[in-house]
């Protein structure tokens, strides 16, 4: 289907959205927000509707909905005042105006005798499956109708890696199976993930080498679409496929026909086709014929009832377009014995795992590992162990993550499924790193991404690559991170997975940022900047506007960083509170530098209510100094406004922390306790080997020296710094106090105009722009 208003064309099966000839980038919630309220224009769409429509799940805030829709309007060239194509209905949602015409672009169905035609690979009028967000529709609007399919028998749900995927890496070609076209009703259409699913299962059962169907959702129909299911040499090129697999799923009366054909590079095929009265039976037959065909014994035939591992791959295929709660409703609507068997158990927990209900997955999963019917089970209880190993890094138990995860290796090494002991030494891995176990961590991703080369998933590889870059930048081996990183996020880039891209472009910023090397940070920022419309999660997108911001300030631009905060607090203001600490730190940073202290008082305790009270992370530690040192210029720092705040503790601190420390000491009458805080602080900051905390520590240390006449000691710290002077305004300047003092004015001169280069809107102090006195 393609509907066409103004100059504008929504192609559906495409998922793209045109402007005259030009093809606009939008992300995958704009382009769905767009379709289905097109498809719905007949009614106002209540904003629960659209929620569950395009994201899947209830729990998607009110703001996130509002920044797509504005992002939608912006698109078309709407707005919120002109509401030319998306009108708000007040109390409601909102509902498509604009004038819409519809074209039919999909094809007739085949006669009931007749069987399916796949096109050839070269043929111009090949037409590409429905996309998820066609079918999405149904599954909506279709939940009662999954309700109704009955059987009960043990089931197979979850993707079982054959003992062949083990030798993969031998197999002459490696498969991609793309969406299978579906020809029959759109209550049908589930099957085209559904069935792509069950036959990569089976294929790969049968020893050959498939990308996971994750892996290749997320490559067709990952945020920014870049891959088209009939560009078979890109196809090839992304997922590393040698075959692809594509097929056609039709009914014909009350049978089901598969058809599928294996494509080579060189043109050669093998097709096979298979009828049966259920479409899962014939999919599942189809997969094994080609299976013999390409040389391979079939998979033995495990699945159950036809009309229960429909409805297993139904919750499947809404799992793989993330509709967690259509996928869970699917599962809960089984037969109580198959809802009892503990692949459907842990399916279960991991929907609750995957949607933020980590309590409800920790009683599930407990009382799973409990249940002795999983000892006889090794896969599912290796995945069920994974996922509570999860569950406890998340709440920063890692330890016992660490030791959840060893018995989830120690099962999984010895049965038939690669993938999942990647995924269990990927997350061992992070939580050793976590407890500074770095050559732990650093050979289990070694392992891990062999795994996931040899079984052909070039998303789990370039996550293993993100992890073990993540883990030197944890080094402080920038050198070595970077090339990790880089093919991290160019494997990313290809599969469309943008809000991976810009995740690591962000510990890239920081770790740059760290080091004081403002050119890479400004590199990044001006990438990110240019990819911030396409961020569909606004959470992510307001962190890349913090970075922004704080680049912005280090470099003296506030006047933009205004702007750039005003911006934010239009658009972001309605998000969960978790994510507008991040507009509250980014408005207190500026108030701070810009000298307007009431406002850093008032954005440090709005961001310090939905921060995390972590003493050891640097940015908490850096808002609660900025309280204290805005509520002393302001005369307003007391005892029982600063003390709560300074944590009790020593262990484990922020150095940040210990120059507030040493600065409340110092307020309060007791230079011994804030010289030995300063030099605690120096320490841990020049232990953590960043250069940006070790020029902070200096600066709060010399600030507090040279009023009582320390220069020698100011000297000393100004030495250590000396390095950053042509890179950072704070160093420069503070080289020139501290040369200023001594009456040094070779020295003085070259801090000055170092300071002056990098000063942007910044004012230089007026007495340190006079010559010094001799010494």
């Amino acid at each position: 289907m393609r509907y066409t208003f103004e100059d504008f064309s929504v192609r559906i099966a495409e998922r793209e959205l045109w402007r005259g000839d030009t093809l606009l980038p939008v992300n995958r919630y704009v382009f769905d927000t767009i379709a289905w309220l097109i498809e719905h224009r007949d009614r106002a769409v209540g904003r629960d509707e659209l929620v569950a429509a395009v994201w899947g799940r209830a729990d998607v805030t009110e703001g996130h909905l509002n920044q797509v829709i504005a992002r939608a309007r912006r698109a078309l060239g709407d707005d919120a005042q002109a509401q030319r194509m998306i009108r708000t209905a007040p109390g409601f949602g909102y509902r498509w105006v604009g004038e819409v015409a519809a074209v039919d672009t999909e094809r007739s169905s085949p006669p009931a005798d007749a069987a399916p035609a796949l096109a050839s690979p070269d043929a111009a009028e090949s037409k590409p499956p429905a996309s998820p967000r066609s079918h999405r529709r149904a599954w909506v609007l279709a939940a009662a109708l999954l309700a109704s399919l009955g059987g009960a028998v043990a089931v197979h749900w979850w993707p079982h890696d054959g003992a062949a995927a083990r030798d993969a890496a031998a197999a002459a070609n490696a498969l991609v199976v793309l969406p299978i076209a579906v020809r029959a009703d759109a209550d049908a259409n589930w099957l085209e993930l559904g069935a792509m699913d069950l036959i990569a299962e089976r294929l790969r059962g049968a020893g050959l080498r498939v990308s996971p169907s994750k892996t290749v959702v997320t490559a067709l129909y990952g945020a920014d679409s870049p891959v088209a299911p009939t560009d078979h040499a890109r196809v090839r090129a992304v997922l590393g496929a040698g075959l692809i697999v594509q097929g056609v799923v039709a009914s014909a009366g009350e049978r089901w026909t598969v058809e599928l054909a294996a494509l080579g590079a060189d043109g050669a095929s093998r097709r096979v086709q298979a009828r049966e009265a259920d479409p899962i039976r014939a999919a599942a037959v189809a997969a094994d014929l080609l299976a013999a065909a390409l040389g391979r014994r079939p998979a033995g035939d495990d699945a159950g009832s036809d009309a229960v591992q429909r409805r297993m791959q139904q919750a499947q295929a809404a799992s793989l377009t993330n509709q967690l709660e259509l996928a869970r409703t699917i599962l809960n609507d089984l037969p109580e014995s198959a809802r009892t068997l503990p692949d459907v158990r842990l399916r279960l927990a991991d929907l609750d795992f995957r949607a933020g209900r980590h309590a409800q997955a920790a009683e599930a999963v407990e009382r799973l590992l409990a249940d002795p019917a999983i000892g006889g089970a090794p896969i599912p209880r290796g995945r069920a162990l994974t996922l509570r190993g999860n569950l406890k890094f998340r709440r920063s138990d890692f330890a016992g993550a660490v030791a959840d995860l060893d018995a989830a290796v120690g099962v999984l090494e010895h049965v038939p499924a690669p993938l999942d002991l990647a995924d269990a030494l990927t997350r061992r891995g992070l939580a050793r790193a976590a407890l500074f176990d770095l050559d732990g961590g650093a050979s289990d991703y070694s392992r891990a991404r062999l795994i996931a080369e040899q079984a052909g998933d070039p998303l789990r590889v370039a996550h293993v690559e993100a992890g073990f870059g993540l883990l030197q930048i944890d080094r402080k081996r920038l050198d070595l991170a970077l090339p990790y990183l880089d093919t991290a996020m160019t494997q990313y880039e290809a599969l469309g997975v943008v809000e991976r891209v810009v995740t690591l472009r962000l510990v890239l910023n920081d770790a740059y940022a760290g080091l004081l090397r403002w050119p890479e940070v400004a590199n990044l920022s001006d990438r990110q900047w240019a990819l911030r419309e396409r961020i569909g999660d606004p959470g992510l997108a307001l962190t890349v506007v913090n970075r922004r911001v704080r680049l912005l300030i280090a470099l003296g631009r506030f006047r933009e960083a205004g702007e750039v905060v005003g911006d934010a607090r239009e658009r972001y203001g309605g998000l969960r509170p978790e994510s507008l600490r991040y507009l509250y730190d980014m408005q207190a940073d500026l108030a701070w530098h810009e000298g307007r202290m009431a406002d850093v008082v008032r954005a440090v305790d709005a961001a310090l209510e939905k921060w995390p009270r972590d003493p050891s992370y640097d940015r908490y530690a850096y808002l609660i100094l900025l309280r204290q040192r805005a509520l002393s210029a302001l005369g307003q720092a007391t005892d029982a406004k600063i003390a709560p705040w300074l944590p009790e503790h020593d262990e484990g601190l922020s150095s940040v922390f210990w120059i507030a420390r040493a600065e409340w000491a110092s307020h309060g009458g007791d230079d011994t306790a804030a010289r030995r805080d300063f030099e605690r602080a120096l320490s841990i900051a020049e232990d953590a080997g960043t250069p940006a905390l070790v020029l902070f520590a200096a600066q709060a240390y010399v600030d507090w020296l040279l009023p009582r006449g320390e220069r020698a000691k100011a000297a000393e710290l100004a030495g250590r710094v000396g390095v950053w002077t042509r890179d950072d305004y704070d160093c420069a300047l503070l080289r020139a106090r501290v040369f200023h003092a001594l009456g040094n004015h070779d020295n003085w001169r070259l801090a000055l105009d170092a300071a002056r280069t990098l000063a942007g809107e910044r004012a230089i102090p007026a007495a340190l722009t006079a010559a010094p006195a001799a010494p």
